[in-house]
């Protein structure tokens, strides 16, 4: 859940038809009601099960931004569309992943506009590590950066990211390297 310029909660969600398509919708708390969903991006993902890898969603500046994993025609992608915030008429998404992703994706708006996202990629078995893009203000994408090594099990959980009142930002993930897991909590740095 995020909230509109205006103060209105919107909120995404992974919707399920009776065909089972898993697409992205969002909606918004408006004048005390909720709007009916409207789709993201019909991706067309088609899945008779629960894929544990839910949207994420944030304003910066007068934009909002949806992150989600999808795994439409059998291929998965990390993906981001932008809309203006106090609407949701969604423009086309990118694919932000490096063509292997896990998904548990996250996204932050930034003070200056720009957005991060977040995601695990997978890097061979069960190993995957934390990336992360920056999507400007302006629409650039930033080359990936990874963040940490990971794991794509389950139990890895969704890595978080976090801006501080400061302005200083934080990743935190669950670390499945050693028994007991540990959540662990590292500062992330931007170059500009």
């Amino acid at each position: 859940m995020q909230w509109s310029l205006r103060q209105d909660p919107v909120v995404v969600y992974r919707d399920r038809t009776d065909e089972e398509i898993r697409d992205i919708y969002a909606t918004r708390f408006l004048d005390g009601v909720w709007t009916e969903g409207v789709s993201v991006h019909h991706d067309g993902w088609e899945i008779g099960g629960c894929p544990v890898n839910g949207p994420a969603v944030a304003i910066a500046g007068d934009q909002l931004a949806v992150a989600w994993f999808t795994g439409a025609e059998d291929v998965p992608r990390v993906k981001l569309a932008l809309a203006n915030a106090d609407g949701l008429n969604f423009e086309e998404p990118v694919q932000l992943d490096d063509g292997n992703p896990a998904g548990r994706v996250d996204v932050l708006g930034l003070s200056n506009g720009d957005f991060l996202v977040s995601w695990l990629e997978r890097t061979g078995g069960e190993a995957a590590e934390v990336r992360m893009r920056r999507v400007r203000s302006d629409g650039a994408i930033s080359e990936a950066v990874t963040l940490t090594s990971s794991s794509s099990a389950r139990a890895s959980g969704f890595p978080r990211l976090a801006q501080n009142p400061d302005g200083s930002l934080v990743m935190a993930w669950t670390d499945v390297s050693s028994s007991p897991a540990q959540v662990r909590i590292t500062r992330v740095h931007l170059e500009d």
